[in-house]
């Protein structure tokens, strides 16, 4: 029976150059009925596959679709172990960015949503690797310190006894734009007031760092409280800190981050190579302005200090 059907359309197609013009709804429903005998194939997916990791982290479905909406010529797919050797995998969290590192240590890697420290004590190798971190550069923040307090000479770093060697670089770059700083070691919390008392004594303002054991829910509270009660403004380490009483922070979206991630994506479809991690560019200035007037500090809008700090992120 479908054989005698498409032999009637092969007959039906076979006539149509002999019917006169005028014919044309005809020869278009002829058309039509060809295509329902001998439908077309679907042409395989040419474009390469970005693979997300993992698929129940709560920005899954954000990332996917904002690189899929910037990057036509790949598909962002969820990752399963074992799938995509040799394809990109963007990670989500740092849990899963140390499991795919610790079993597949050639997996091409993008890290998003996870800080510098995280990623400096899982990743040992940085071939196939890049990262968008998701903390801001600390220098930036102390430059922030530095626009709320223009005669700010000093800012004293909190650290846990594991990262407090990790700062040498950063104090270097800290007395180069005029800032003499000093790293304060907190063996433990319960140590923790007695060894802030030593570090606002010295600094002008304290410069919070993504240190987990210094800066968590616990100490928040103390923290905070016992900066202002001396008159001490603390920047940063994040937009939740400024929420909770510090004065300010400077901070990345989500969104920025994995725009940010797009054009590392794009380099490795490109050349098939990995840019080398760094911070956002694009950033914004949080205000904790009832701490600010309290403090009877007069500051710009959040807008022009970033605008500020922008400037001078791009002198020589």
């Amino acid at each position: 029976m479908v054989n005698r059907i498409r032999q009637a359309g092969k007959r039906l197609i076979a006539r149509q150059p002999r019917r006169r013009q005028g014919h044309g709804s005809a020869w278009i429903l002829s058309l039509a009925f060809v295509a329902l005998l001998y439908p077309v194939t679907a042409l395989p997916d040419s474009r390469q596959t970005v693979h997300i990791a993992p698929v129940d982290h709560p920005r899954f479905q954000q990332v996917q679709r904002l690189l899929n909406d910037e990057i036509s010529d790949a598909a962002f797919r969820a990752w399963s172990p074992g799938s995509g050797a040799g394809e990109l995998v963007i990670t989500l969290d740092r849990a899963t960015l140390s499991e795919i590192r610790a079993n597949a240590p050639e997996q091409p890697v993008l890290a998003l949503f996870t800080p510098y420290r995280a990623i400096e004590a899982i990743i040992q190798n940085r071939e196939r690797f890049s990262a968008v971190y998701s903390d801001p550069p600390l220098l930036r923040q102390a430059r922030l310190g530095q626009l709320i307090i223009p005669r700010a000479g000093t800012v004293a770093i909190l650290a846990s006894p594991e990262q407090a060697g990790d700062y040498s670089e950063l104090r270097s770059r800290l007395s180069a734009i005029g800032l003499d700083s000093r790293v304060f070691v907190i063996p433990s919390q319960d140590q923790l007031i007695r060894n802030l008392a030593r570090a606002l004594s010295f600094g002008d303002f304290l410069l919070g760092t993504p240190d987990p054991a210094v800066y968590n829910r616990e100490t928040v509270k103390p923290l905070l409280l016992t900066s202002y009660r001396s008159n001490r403004l603390v920047i940063g380490p994040s937009r939740a800190f400024v929420d909770a009483g510090a004065v300010a922070s400077t901070y990345s979206t989500p969104r920025t981050q994995i725009l940010e991630a797009g054009e590392l994506i794009r380099h490795w479809l490109d050349h098939g190579e990995l840019r080398s991690p760094r911070y956002p560019e694009g950033f914004s200035v949080a205000v904790n302005e009832q701490v600010a007037r309290s403090m009877d500090l007069l500051l710009p809008t959040e807008e022009k200090l970033r605008q500020i700090l922008e400037l001078k992120e791009v002198e020589p």
